[in-house]
């Protein structure tokens, strides 16, 4: 009797996971993304809902790099379809120190017009072969790259 309630349960279980990662792919099925490279890299990326054979805008990325090609920050806007603007959504910024990348996150404040909100910090430390090994969050709040210009 245990057996076959175990067996239900697992059953079950895959079931539910099946059915999640199907509505997962077929969402991202809506979506259409074109990127803009520059010198190997991408610097622009635009999300679009496809609905029929409409595309909509959806959301939008930025990126920065350092003199090494390593990205530095992450900018993202999502559409406003009531004002037709992109409107700010959140930052990511990345700090790279010796044995570690410090990775800030940032929601956009509309009251301060800056990203200020939600902030969060996790600092990734990094073997001698500069893979990540371990993780922390930052406990203080921190300064953002647009912050400290």
């Amino acid at each position: 009797m245990k057996t076959m309630n175990v067996f239900k349960a697992l059953a079950f279980a895959a079931l539910t996971l099946v059915s999640i990662l199907n509505t997962q792919a077929l969402a991202q099925e809506n979506f259409i993304t074109n990127e803009e490279v520059k010198n190997n890299l991408v610097v622009s990326k635009t999300i679009y809902k496809q609905d029929g054979n409409y595309l909509y805008n959806h959301l939008h990325y930025e990126f920065a790099y350092d003199d090494q090609n390593r990205l530095v920050s992450k900018t993202a806007t999502k559409w406003d379809g009531t004002t037709d603007k992109w409107v700010p959504y959140f930052q990511m910024t990345y700090r790279y120190e010796v044995g570690e990348v410090v990775m800030s996150y940032a929601r956009w404040n509309e009251a301060d017009q800056s990203y200020n909100k939600d902030v969060k910090q996790t600092i990734y430390e990094l073997d001698k072969d500069n893979v990540p090994v371990a993780c922390r969050q930052a406990t203080e709040a921190p300064a953002l790259m647009a912050e400290r210009r």
